[in-house]
């Protein structure tokens, strides 16, 4: 029998892909998988819960559920350690558990990030994945301009987004941005004009958090990979994904094919069971004739 997992979603470690999943029955287990080589999966129908974090690490769902807000089950929302921080600007902290307070008063870093138009999202990172964090999402270029405990650089990301800055960036929009035209280079001269902005927009009590620009360097694998076609592949129930790994930029992993190039969104397979190197027949994905 192939083997199953349950996609939870996707990082970057030593400059690849890793896709993070659960496996097994009952008591799930970890079984992440690094995206490199030739893959070959199905795409099993439904979506189901994958779990929660209790403020150490990710649980897996207690009940086996399947998602019915978004990736989860709603009881897996209401464990989630990190509930209460979604809607906090760290101004009035909600109340929290012990390992959530300290987590919340450790180091944080502020960010700011091209995506390849004229917007620059802000956001914030933990202190062990400052850069990884960034990697994730692969903008063109980004950099750290802040470091504090989190509930001051919550602060700063409100008050920058009140002052016009992008809060979020949907995928969809980072994936169309690969097309653009819009350089590297044009993009960091983008976010260093942003940084010299900062201390004009950010009240004076904020300014001992800010420090010179630490742009963060991109895996050789995304700068090389921004140069491929972007021909969008569908995530379709019972459909068979297969090809080579051709490169990949945050969340979009790029697979060829005898036909050509194809363009996979990761987010897409989140909450999804997948069995990988599946026997049988293949049914063949719209965008990607050609694979089989």
């Amino acid at each position: 029998m192939s083997e199953r997992a349950l996609v939870v979603g996707w990082t970057w470690v030593d400059g690849g892909v890793l896709l993070r999943c659960w496996s097994g029955s009952g008591t799930l287990q970890p079984a992440d998988r690094a995206l490199r080589g030739h893959l070959s999966f199905r795409v099993l129908p439904g979506r189901h819960c994958t779990g929660h974090h209790d403020g150490q690490q990710w649980r897996g769902c207690p009940d086996g559920a399947l998602a019915t807000r978004g990736t989860r089950c709603d009881p897996c929302g209401a464990r989630d350690a990190f509930r209460p921080c979604m809607t906090c600007n760290g101004f009035r902290c909600p109340r929290l558990s012990a390992t959530m307070l300290r987590y919340c008063r450790s180091d944080h870093h502020l960010y700011l990030a091209c995506f390849g138009d004229d917007s620059l999202k802000v956001g914030t990172a933990s202190h062990p994945r400052r850069d990884q964090r960034i990697v994730e999402q692969g903008p063109l270029a980004a950099a750290r301009v802040a470091q504090a405990p989190g509930p001051r650089i919550k602060q700063m990301e409100h008050l920058l987004v009140e002052a016009g800055f992008t809060e979020t960036m949907r995928r969809t929009r980072k994936t169309v941005l690969l097309r653009g035209s819009m350089t590297s280079e044009e993009a960091h001269r983008r976010v260093a004009e942003a940084v010299r902005s900062l201390s004009d927009v950010l009240p004076p009590d904020h300014h001992a958090s800010l420090h010179p620009p630490v742009f963060v360097q991109q895996p050789e694998l995304a700068v090389r990979s921004r140069s491929l076609a972007v021909n969008e592949l569908l995530v379709e129930d019972d459909r068979v994904i297969e090809g080579e790994v051709a490169g990949a930029v945050g969340h979009v992993l790029f697979l060829r094919d005898a036909d050509g190039c194809f363009a996979l969104d990761l987010g897409g397979l989140r909450a999804r069971w997948i069995e990988w190197d599946p026997a049988g027949p293949r049914k063949r994905p719209q965008a990607q004739l050609g694979l089989f």
